[in-house]
């Protein structure tokens, strides 16, 4: 259930050793699977096993350079990428749908249906019965919800789930590449206020957030006019990407900035994958790259037993993957505490500090993991 990154990286692995997965995503088509992202090389780690690295490569920007700003523009921090990049791989950023149309095409003959979703599963002992939507029945050796961020099949087999709420929220925008410096990833940390940047082939993404209110997230008439004027001031590059901002009548997306962390993520032959177990904020842009590396570890223990055994397979991935989902998942909650404040006093504190910081120390726990087994 969901043929998102993790998904659909599953299924190409499966597909890899001879298993023809069955794909049931609730969207109408691939184009609607969001907007940009970078994978760290815990995530292109997973492309070279399948042989799409290079190609993933052509598709994406290298990403050099990371730049915090203050609320009124002023640099506070410039971090040269090369420390990780030297060691371990780049990291690489394109949008979305560029990911999950290449993963695509990694499995085509898998049997993939849209506009479809879960109705009911009824867990047996040796299979899992499903109802659809739309009234249709059919039966498995597994189920895997890799649903996302509000999976059905969680809310289903396991019930609802903590979730953590930011209390912040923002607007996602695109902008032409010449606004921001090249290959280089900017964030202005303002007291009240958020802008990032984040370049793409397809153009410079663009977050700007606020604390999540109800007059912040509405798109009733003026809501291009109060955005520059929530964010007016914060220097030349924010006013660039304001000036790029689509005018009342274009479709915005808001994205609530929350996770969910599943109590549970296996029960029978039913088992969650990404961020239907363990969701990500966009803060470390990590959560492609964990469900990647999710999706590689399932594959591997599926690898080794048969239908007879798939429990025992599930419930050594989640021995194998959770600690380190949760542990890099904290990271992206310290750094929406870091980078979210409404203080002027705090966010002043907080950017001298910042000065101190290396690119290791802002996010320990995903830079333990580039030299962990998974």
């Amino acid at each position: 259930m969901g043929a998102g990154v993790a998904g659909m990286t599953l299924a190409a692995l499966l597909e890899r050793r001879g298993v023809r997965p069955t794909l049931v995503e609730r969207a109408p088509d691939l184009s609607h699977a969001g907007y940009m992202l970078g994978l760290w090389p815990l995530g292109s780690r997973v492309l070279h096993g399948l042989g799409l690295y290079d190609r993933f490569v052509a598709r994406s920007l290298l990403g050099r350079e990371y730049e915090v700003r203050a609320d009124d523009g002023g640099l506070v921090k410039h971090w040269s990428m090369a420390s990780i990049a030297d060691r371990f791989g780049p990291i690489l950023s394109c949008t979305r749908p560029e990911l999950v149309t290449l993963l695509r095409e990694a499995v085509p003959t898998a049997d993939i249906t849209f506009g479809r979703t879960v109705e009911a599963l009824v867990p047996t002992r040796d299979d899992v019965r499903v109802t659809f939507d739309d009234g249709a029945d059919a039966t498995f050796d597994l189920v895997v919800g890799a649903d996302g961020l509000h999976s059905r099949v969680r809310d289903l087999v396991f019930g609802g789930q903590p979730a953590y709420r930011t209390g912040w929220g923002g607007w996602v925008w695109w902008a032409d590449l010449s606004t921001c410096p090249a290959e280089t990833f900017v964030e202005h940390w303002g007291a009240g206020r958020f802008v990032g940047a984040y370049p793409t082939r397809a153009g410079v993404g663009i977050f700007a957030g606020a604390p999540d209110t109800e007059a912040f997230s509405s798109s009733e008439p003026g809501r291009a006019d109060r955005l520059r004027t929530r964010f007016r001031g914060m220097g030349p590059f924010v006013d660039a990407w304001l000036e790029a901002m689509p005018g009342d009548d274009a479709h915005l997306y808001y994205w609530s900035l929350s996770d969910v962390r599943s109590e549970i993520w296996s029960r029978g032959r039913v088992v969650l994958l990404g961020d239907a177990a363990a969701a990500f904020l966009p803060t470390a842009g990590i959560g492609a790259s964990m469900a990647m590396e999710s999706a590689a570890v399932l594959a591997d223990e599926l690898s080794r037993t048969d239908a007879r055994f798939v429990e025992h397979a599930l419930a050594l991935f989640v021995k194998r993957r959770r600690a380190r989902v949760e542990r890099i998942q904290d990271d992206s909650r310290h750094l929406a505490r870091l980078m979210f404040v409404t203080s002027a006093t705090v966010a002043h504190v907080r950017n001298l500090l910042t000065r101190f910081y290396s690119l290791e120390r802002l996010a320990s726990s995903i830079s333990t993991a580039f030299d962990e087994p998974i």
